[in-house]
């Protein structure tokens, strides 16, 4: 994209200081105009690395202001030392096929400069708008997965951490309610169901029975069980009773 706009600059160039030279009668040789532009466009983009690496180094919020200030003045020195010499080069090698002199004045740094200055701030604009729309385009494509639900199965003094879509269902068992988790394992816990209810209900789980609480969302199949009772078929063969004194449970499990 840089090398297209420089290189449709440097033909404008050309066409204007042919056009003005046509105007105003012959006098300068097509070739020279065209070797001034190429050459300036060519060394100005070999040197864009330097523009390049000062971004990388120096860009607003990694450094402050007055540092990315300092930083890039001598970055645009450095970009004009490497134009100005490539150009130069350039040129006198074609001056001298073509059988010409060229020779370049030590006062005209100052004015090469001034327009090599310009360039750099176009450029390394340039620069930074295109990093900014890759790395905006980088973080949408990152896809942006939300925490995962977990519970906690506190075991003496130690705490199993487990994903809450794992848990199939507690069921009370005395002072203590048993978790069932879907590889298998059934953990003790001490407690009551209706405290790990009032948890867990707003998450998704069901009361189904005085005994029972279970994950609504891993309830892969309901039967009968006779006298209005019902089975519910978890992952793993698991299984869990919904009592017919739950219909709000029943109702909601076939809505699922």
């Amino acid at each position: 994209m840089i090398a297209a706009g420089v290189a449709a600059i440097d033909l404008s160039n050309v066409f204007t200081i042919v056009h003005n030279s046509l105007r105003h009668g012959p006098g300068v040789a097509l070739w020279i105009p065209s070797v001034a532009e190429a050459s300036s466009g060519l060394s100005a983009l070999a040197a864009v690395w330097i523009i390049a690496s000062a971004l990388r180094l120096a860009s607003p919020g990694r450094m402050h202001w007055g540092g990315v200030a300092l930083v890039h003045a001598l970055a645009s020195l450095c970009f004009s030392a490497q134009h100005v010499l490539g150009m130069v080069a350039l040129r006198k090698v074609i001056y001298g096929v073509m059988g010409a002199h060229y020779q370049f004045e030590l006062g005209d740094w100052l004015y090469e400069y001034r327009k090599d200055l310009l360039t750099y701030l176009i450029i390394a604009a340039c620069l930074a708008a295109f990093r900014s729309r890759a790395e905006n385009a980088k973080r949408e494509a990152v896809p942006r997965f939300e925490s995962e639900p977990v519970f906690d199965i506190d075991i003496g003094a130690r705490t199993i951490r487990v994903p809450l879509r794992a848990v199939l269902a507690l069921r009370a068992a005395g002072n203590y309610v048993e978790v069932l988790l879907e590889d298998g394992r059934r953990l003790l816990v001490r407690g009551t169901l209706t405290s790990y209810a009032e948890r867990l209900v707003p998450s998704g789980f069901e009361r189904t029975h005085r005994s029972w609480l279970v994950n609504r969302a891993r309830v892969t199949g309901l039967r009968p069980a006779g006298s209005g009772d019902m089975h519910l078929d978890l992952p793993g063969g698991c299984e869990a009773p919904l009592s017919r004194r739950f219909p709000e449970a029943l109702r909601r499990l076939k809505q699922k």
